[in-house]
């Protein structure tokens, strides 16, 4: 079973924090759908990010450092496991196999399996 990771979490923060956001639980929620994780578990998160001295100063190497720093916070990142979504495309044309897929999941075309992973 995969977790969140302080490579994952840490981009997630740079480039919310890069484009305008505050970091905040609703930030957190939206942006950690891909992942199980309860509104206990974002409180405890923000009170550690916060705690680790991560804000919109950092770069996104200095914040994956100072979450790696943080052995509380690791030990809830790896309680956090991911969803796993299965998603089911039919399609009767032969023409244009044209698949979306959002998250991790795998995509099954003919005979061809396509595992996905998102590794942001």
């Amino acid at each position: 079973m995969e977790f969140l990771t302080a490579a994952v979490l840490s981009g997630i923060i740079y480039d919310g924090i890069k484009a305008g956001a505050t970091l905040s639980g609703d930030f957190l929620k939206t942006k950690l759908k891909n992942w199980l994780v309860s509104d206990e578990q974002i409180t405890e998160m923000l009170k550690r990010l916060k705690e680790a001295g991560i804000n919109g100063d950092l770069g996104e190497h200095a914040i994956e450092r100072k979450i790696n720093q943080s052995e509380d916070l690791l030990n809830l990142l790896r309680s956090i496991p991911a969803s796993t979504t299965e998603i089911k495309v039919s399609q009767s044309s032969e023409i244009g196999n044209n698949v979306y897929i959002q998250g991790n999941g795998n995509v099954t075309v003919g005979g061809i399996t396509v595992n996905k992973r998102d590794n942001k």
